[in-house]
């Protein structure tokens, strides 16, 4: 086993007060309204989950139908909580966990402010019918330059200095890289493409399902994997293994995610290169998990075995790591054509989608909060109860959901694949796994509520400790005969 050495891929363990000094305000102006977005983004889940079953559910409110609610939720998840942590990360790994000092605090404020004034509009345009029917591409135009800006003010420097160092980078920080540089760079191109009077018809299609795999892969994959690769030496004490086989994944992750959404359009008048590009992607990208897999639980092999108490932070990067193995084989398998022909349009599709989402890049995320915050704010969580609710919650949620929808996406398949069964029996068969699946939506509301009461505890306890810390420092100096202001 070729292990990485301590200065190549372990993070610097800082001291809470020299790490918050200068990061205490950007991570609370980019995760405070993250977690905001991300109770918004549940909301929507769960009441697109009851308006399917149940279209006569909120009927007099027109801006809250199905086909609104449900784009504005994963548009929610995605831009208002992926985003913002992914910055956090890669701040994290930027500023060598809090041990460089942070310039310019303030323009950190007028960006993330300039975002969230922008994904505020762009989600309202969507509950208001602005939207382009184009998944993640589906914000309204007039919310484009506000969030492009905004994303290029706070991640520019990022990629300046990640660059700057690439030679000296650990693999946490260049996956890091390809997500900040993925996002704009695609999302740029597929608005300008969107605006070219020649892509019209099934350019379009084909457009949407690049962005759309690539921002799940490319752009937020690939800030997953770098927080895993920056969690697993602070909880486990030692870096993932087998760095060449990391080295590897990466570039198979960077040339094969972009391509990845390709294998959407199997059975669609496509080019058939096209569809065999991306069926041939998904299984590269399911070896490059699997790679990143391996090294991880090897070094979790040892190290899991000298933890005492019980870690939340470890406990949401294991799951999100079988997640990411899960999603992707399920993803690679959904792509042949033996198989997407019972399954291509049925919620088993949600589901793997759910299981990335919520499961991979959802639990990651957590276990990067659960980790970094108690350093930036100079206090422990309140509450590991609370934690630990936090973590059966979604847990049992995720597993929930994602077993409903795909045992009813199966029973969808093989009903849709009967040309003698009529389609409304087909959709009644599916109700009852539709139904069963809004317990399991409202157990990750209550997880997510439970986390958002568990942070605001946490910014109210290190407020309170900070103005005793002030008080106590401005009493020793007047003792002392120091001047006071």
């Amino acid at each position: 086993m070729a292990n990485m050495s301590e200065s190549e891929e372990a993070p610097v363990m800082t001291a809470a007060s020299e790490a918050g000094s200068s990061l205490r305000g950007p991570f609370l102006w980019l995760l405070g309204p993250a977690t905001v977005w991300l109770w918004v983004a549940t909301i929507l889940a769960l009441l697109g989950s009851l308006k399917l079953v149940d279209p006569r559910f909120l009927g007099a409110w027109g801006w809250l139908t199905f086909g609104r609610i449900s784009p504005a939720a994963f548009l929610s998840f995605v831009y208002g909580f992926g985003v913002p942590v992914g910055l956090s990360a890669a701040l994290w790994a930027v500023t060598k966990g809090g041990r460089l000092p942070l310039l310019g605090r303030r323009w950190c404020l007028a960006t993330s402010f300039l975002w969230n004034v922008g994904l505020w509009g762009g989600i309202t345009g969507v509950l208001a019918g602005e939207s382009r029917s184009l998944s993640w591409l589906g914000l309204p135009t007039f919310s484009l330059p506000s969030l492009g800006l905004a994303y290029l003010l706070s991640a520019g420097w990022l990629v300046a200095a990640l660059v700057s160092q690439w030679e000296k980078t650990s693999l946490a920080s260049r996956f890091l890289l390809l997500g900040l540089v993925w996002i704009p760079w695609a999302g740029g191109a597929a608005a300008l493409m969107l605006h070219d009077p020649a892509v019209r018809g099934v350019a379009v299609g084909s457009l949407e399902w690049w962005f759309n795999d690539g921002l799940l892969y490319a752009g937020l994959g690939a800030f997953a994997l770098g927080i895993v690769y920056l969690l697993v030496p602070v909880s486990l004490g030692r870096p993932v293994a087998f760095s060449g086989l990391g080295r590897i994944a990466f570039w198979a992750w960077a040339l094969f995610a972009n391509l990845a959404g390709t294998a959407h359009l199997v059975g669609g008048p496509f080019p058939l290169w096209m569809v065999s590009l991306g069926v041939s992607s998904r299984f590269l990208l399911w070896v490059a998990a699997v790679a990143v897999g391996v090294g991880f639980w090897v070094a979790a092999r040892g190290g899991a075995a000298e933890k005492g108490d019980w870690d939340p932070s470890w406990h949401f990067l294991r799951f999100g790591m079988s997640s990411l193995l899960v999603a992707a084989g399920l993803g690679a398998l959904l792509a042949l054509p033996a198989w997407s022909r019972y399954v291509h349009y049925t919620v088993l599709e949600e589901a793997q989608l759910i299981l990335f989402l919520y499961g991979f890049l959802g639990m990651t995320f957590f276990s990067l909060l659960y980790t970094l915050l108690p350093r930036v704010l100079g206090r422990p969580w309140p509450s590991p109860t609370l934690a630990k609710a936090h973590f059966l919650l979604s847990s049992y949620g995720i597993s929930f959901l994602v077993g409903l929808l795909a045992a009813g996406g199966l029973f969808q398949g093989v009903g849709l694949d009967d040309p003698d069964l009529p389609i409304h029996e087909v959709i009644v068969s599916l109700l009852p796994f539709l139904r069963s699946a809004a317990a399991p939506a409202t157990a990750l509301l209550a997880a997510h509520a439970v986390f958002g009461l568990h942070l605001l505890w946490l910014v109210v306890e290190s407020g309170s400790s900070r103005r005793v810390e002030e008080e106590a420092a401005l009493a020793g100096s007047a003792r002392e005969g120091v001047r006071t202001p």
